[in-house]
């Protein structure tokens, strides 16, 4: 129930800014820990429980979001996530900007700057839930960076 207390919030808010679907990452969520806890007997240990966790709601946003047949702007009109964005004091005062700039990422390029950026997860956690090297994700979080960068200058311009 540790595990539950201590992570829940940070791979439920992980889920919502990957599929921009409050009730769809509730599902995940359930699923996630559901699972964990049916196999909780069977964890080696090798792998962190953090880890782990991001790792299988990685893995299931990433069947909805292929299930649905949309890889970006991910569900109706973003008002969850605005909702979820305007609910946390770091980013209240610019929710539909952050909605817009996670909408137009690549999800591969959204789950490694949400990981990094909103849940800290280092850059070992995230090497190891996406199944690639620490080279690769600093690579991909460096592109990641630049295109919401670019993104910005494009619907806000120079600031």
């Amino acid at each position: 129930m540790a595990a539950y207390n201590h992570h829940k919030t940070g791979v439920y808010r992980f889920c919502c800014r990957m599929l921009n679907d409050r009730e769809g990452a509730k599902d995940v969520v359930q699923d996630v820990f559901i699972k964990f806890f049916q196999n909780v007997n069977r964890f080696d240990g090798e792998t962190s429980v953090k880890v782990w966790l991001y790792k299988s709601a990685r893995n299931k946003c990433l069947n909805m979001i292929r299930d649905r047949g949309k890889i970006r702007n991910l569900g109706g009109d973003g008002d969850e996530l605005q909702e979820l964005l305007s609910s946390d004091p770091e980013y209240s005062d610019s929710p539909q900007m952050l909605r817009k700039l996670l909408d137009d990422l690549p999800a591969d390029y959204r789950e490694v700057l949400v990981m990094r950026e909103w849940n800290g997860l280092s850059y070992a956690e995230i090497a190891e839930a996406l199944d690639t090297t620490v080279s690769a994700v600093k690579s991909r979080l460096f592109k990641a960076r630049k295109m919401a960068s670019e993104i910005y200058k494009k619907l806000y311009g120079d600031v």
